[in-house]
């Protein structure tokens, strides 16, 4: 078992929290829980990794994704970079600063010695989603903000491969012993 399957509904009230509060803040705009399914057509999608090693025979990653329409991927870089017309690469960078913040507020909450990977972002094209209620043990909460569909999902041992790993700095390293 790991702490990143089998969220109880206490968790996922947070996650729900997590989504609406980092959209709310980023946006500035009110976001509220739904249950209503992603948009069909371009989403902007942002994936990074948890890393929880503290049981070096057993290491468990998750995978956090976030996916906006590409729509409300606009409105989000326009907002964020202080630009009128943000281009595909501005709303790549949006929609990953958005997941890196969201995946560090995860992490806290799931497993606060684990690792974080950098996020790794994309423009999808008409991608099929999953119901709200998976079968493979992710998690996923959504919410409306400025009338669309929001996504962040947690899929436990999802594969890892291409995402990108920070430099690890020990705390002897940052603050060395005399």
């Amino acid at each position: 078992m790991s702490v990143f399957t089998d969220l109880d509904d206490d968790v996922r009230e947070e996650l729900g929290v997590i989504l609406t509060d980092v959209f709310s803040s980023v946006l500035k705009e009110e976001a509220i829980i739904t249950n209503n399914q992603l948009p069909v057509g371009p989403m902007a999608l942002s994936k990074l990794a948890i890393h929880d090693f503290s049981d070096k025979n057993d290491e468990q990653y998750a995978v956090i994704e976030v996916r906006v329409g590409e729509r409300l991927a606009r409105v989000m870089a326009a907002r964020m970079m202080s630009i009128s017309s943000p281009g595909p690469s501005d709303l790549v960078d949006a929609i990953a600063e958005i997941s890196n913040i969201a995946g560090g507020n995860v992490k806290t909450l799931l497993c606060t010695h684990a690792r974080l990977s950098l996020p790794t972002a994309d423009i999808v094209d008409d991608e099929q989603f999953a119901e709200a209620e998976p079968t493979d043990g992710s998690t996923y909460v959504r919410a409306i903000v400025l009338g669309h569909v929001v996504q962040l999902a947690i899929h436990p041992q999802a594969p890892v491969a291409g995402l990108l790993w920070p430099p690890e700095i020990h705390d002897a390293t940052l603050e060395p012993t005399s």
